[in-house]
């Protein structure tokens, strides 16, 4: 072809026009083409900061986020975005500022709402300021309709920390349309009671760090009509009594309850109960049918009563009571003791999965219990034990004698791991499966696997999510070491 006919086709032989493929890609476009419910959908589900760059995709998406339901989260508004810097030299807005700036031009509706990362000043001028500020975001009309709330009221560490934020009164206006809910660090004045409290879609509800009384905590709790998980962190009551038809999930981590101790009652629809971490001496679960995912228990709980099975520094007083609803089941001793953890397995008869963490700081000493009696056999190792994990796993000979004696007795047993934190390396790990190698296991399929995790108990951990079979799975990065195998 002449040169000059290539010029006037766009293109060397075989290619496409320039015009066209613009065209095509213009075509290949589908997102656009949605309908703008959908887009906004798309932008309220994106990070604040990815929400309003949209804005520079093309003309057709620039005016959705000024119409889309917002996320407006603090945390990822750290580093402000350059939508909202001064235009000439100068510093960076602060967070604060570009939190103004979004809800002034943002008309609303803003779905989530999250700041719980902003310290308020001590000093009398900063604090006077923030206190404005805050109830000036409170107050927005983007705010109207709110579902999803989560405050931290931390007063900078230069102040005294005894000190607590009283809670806004505003954050109540947010009550009939609210259905998740985290607010922290502040103090509950008795004033709420005052107010017909009423929360008619809250769902989700997590306290932390927070200067609350048992009347007012009864009554913000009684409020909540459809609520299905409750997350208590770092809070201090002398009692604490929860009565619910429609909580699903209970969680406590770093809370001391007082002499009259924890009860749980009349919770028909409750499947966990998760304790990291609770200094409570009575613990009481009367007519939860539905708990399946309990602990971790330890002799630290002086009396532990679930239906009509008591447990006394985790030892049982009788032997003639069970609980069979409880599928998973976690333990925390300070060492290695596998008679008192066989002594509890006898009682929870549908066990799936066992989780034993040794902790050597928890400092609770455990009674001597009677010895396991190969003739009285254990029904869970029978028919339903499955998985088995044990964290902080030091391959002493204690450890090891542990895990072999699962792996004689457990007959449906499919897999252990050994959660270590620490690093090992792969000889040690070889020993290991050289010192676990047993020729009549009682399931011949069963399996050993080495993970690093953390050594906290609470990392990663969510009571609020419900998707996952066994929420304690979150607790370690599962993280295989190279050296892995069937035995």
């Amino acid at each position: 072809m002449p040169a000059a006919k290539k010029r006037a086709s766009g293109g060397t032989a075989g290619s496409r026009p320039l015009k066209r493929a613009r065209d095509d890609i213009d075509d290949a476009d589908l997102i656009s083409n949605l309908p703008d419910v959908i887009l906004g959908t798309i932008i309220s589900l994106l990070p604040t900061k990815d929400g309003a760059r949209t804005q520079a995709i093309a003309r057709r998406w620039r005016p959705l986020w000024r119409s889309a339901p917002l996320n407006v989260d603090a945390e990822d508004l750290s580093t402000a975005d350059s939508r909202y810097e001064t235009r000439r030299r100068g510093p960076r807005p602060t967070m604060k500022s570009v939190i103004s700036s979004i809800l002034s031009d943002h008309p609303g509706p803003v779905r989530r709402f999250d700041f719980r990362f902003i310290c308020i000043y001590p000093t009398k001028r900063g604090y006077g300021k923030d206190a404005a500020q805050i109830e000036n975001w409170l107050r927005s009309p983007s705010l109207d309709n709110l579902e999803e709330l989560n405050v931290f009221f931390p007063i900078s560490i230069l102040a005294d920390q005894t000190k607590f934020y009283p809670m806004p009164s505003s954050v109540l206006r947010f009550a009939s349309t609210l259905i998740v809910a985290t607010i922290g660090y502040c103090d509950f004045p008795n004033e709420i009671l005052a107010s017909s409290l009423n929360f008619p879609l809250l769902k989700h509800l997590t306290l932390q760090r927070v200067s609350i009384s048992e009347d007012i905590f009864h009554g913000v709790f009684s409020a909540c009509h459809v609520l299905e998980t409750l997350f208590l962190q770092e809070n201090d009551m002398a009692y604490l009594h929860i009565s619910s038809p429609t909580l699903t999930s209970i969680g406590f981590e770093d809370c001391y309850v007082g002499e009259r101790g924890l009860v749980i009652e009349d919770t028909l629809n409750l499947e966990r109960l998760i304790c990291l971490g609770l200094d409570c001496k009575t613990i009481r679960v009367n007519r939860a049918p539905k708990l399946g995912i309990l602990g971790p228990l330890s002799p630290r709980n002086s009396n532990i009563q679930i239906g009509n099975l008591l447990f006394q520094g985790l030892i049982p007083t009788s032997l003639n009571n069970s609980v069979c609803t409880v599928k998973v089941l976690a333990l925390r001793f300070t060492w290695t003791n596998l008679d008192a953890v066989l002594n509890i397995l006898r009682f929870f008869p549908c066990l799936e999965k066992l989780h034993v963490l040794w902790n050597k700081f928890l400092k609770a000493k455990m009674e001597t219990v009677r010895h396991y009696d190969p003739l009285d056999p254990i029904k869970c190792l029978e028919t339903h034990l499955k998985k088995i994990v044990l964290k902080n796993y030091k391959g002493d000979e204690r450890d090891v004698s542990f895990a072999k004696f699962f792996l004689l007795s457990a007959k449906v047993l499919d897999e252990i791991k050994f959660e270590l934190n620490e690093k090992i390396g792969e000889k040690w790990v070889a020993d290991q499966h050289r010192l676990l190698e047993v020729e009549t296991k009682a399931s011949p399929d069963a399996q050993i696997k080495f993970i690093r995790g953390s050594s906290y108990l609470t990392a990663k951990l969510d009571i609020h999510d419900l998707s996952t079979s066994d929420p304690f799975n979150s607790l370690c990065a599962d993280r295989p070491f190279r050296r892995s195998r069937i035995i």
